[in-house]
């Protein structure tokens, strides 16, 4: 019976320490996606336990209510919720450097800017945009401000959506494939009097 007791408080522990980890990430990212967004929005990470069982496998989603309005929410796949909660750690490390350059970094730091591409494309479905393409057009002109809330100085910040737009777009096809006005000056450029794209 002793031991039943102690293991059911270990485990009531547990559950209560991934509850407030995990309320605290949200909160975090809600931050963020909310000034992406120009508006409150939330951001809902699975957690351990929830977690367990995400098999959604396409990094985040937003609904959309019949009238075309988004919800207030978007929830994030454990794995990109676990990168996001990591940034600060990756961004430390030496093999990080890379974003600066031309070239694929490794597979960590590649997940690392991922997961804020992600959190930044999401923020744009809870800004409106219904697109997947317009949506990552702008959600790559938004990456340096996402990567600064994360922890990355602006220069690293604007590196790394520089590294995005140039070693990983290019490999991305289908509905997320940038469309023509995505460019410098372009129809889609959220700053055209700033001359550096994005």
């Amino acid at each position: 019976m002793r031991t039943l007791l102690v293991l059911a408080l270990v485990v009531a522990a547990l559950v209560y320490w991934e509850a407030r980890r995990e309320l605290g990430l949200d909160h975090r990212l809600s931050a963020i996606a909310s000034e992406v967004a120009g508006r409150p929005v939330n951001v809902d990470c699975p957690g351990f336990f929830r977690g367990l069982v995400d098999i959604s496998g396409n990094g985040g989603s937003v609904m959309f209510g019949p009238d075309g309005k988004p919800s207030n929410t978007t929830r994030l796949e454990t794995s990109v919720c676990g990168d996001l909660a990591g940034y600060g750690k990756a961004r430390k490390r030496s093999d990080f450097a890379c974003v600066y350059g031309s070239v694929s970094c490794s597979a960590r730091v590649e997940r690392t800017i991922y997961a804020a591409l992600i959190l930044s494309h999401e923020s744009q479905h809870l800004r409106g945009v219904r697109s997947e393409a317009v949506a990552e057009c702008y959600a790559i002109q938004m990456l340096p401000l996402v990567a600064q809330r994360l922890g990355s100085p602006p220069e690293e910040a604007k590196a790394i959506a520089t590294h995005f737009l140039t070693v990983d777009q290019p490999l991305v096809s289908g509905d997320y494939a940038l469309p023509p006005g995505c460019v410098n000056g372009g129809s889609l450029d959220l700053d055209p009097s700033n001359q550096s794209f994005p």
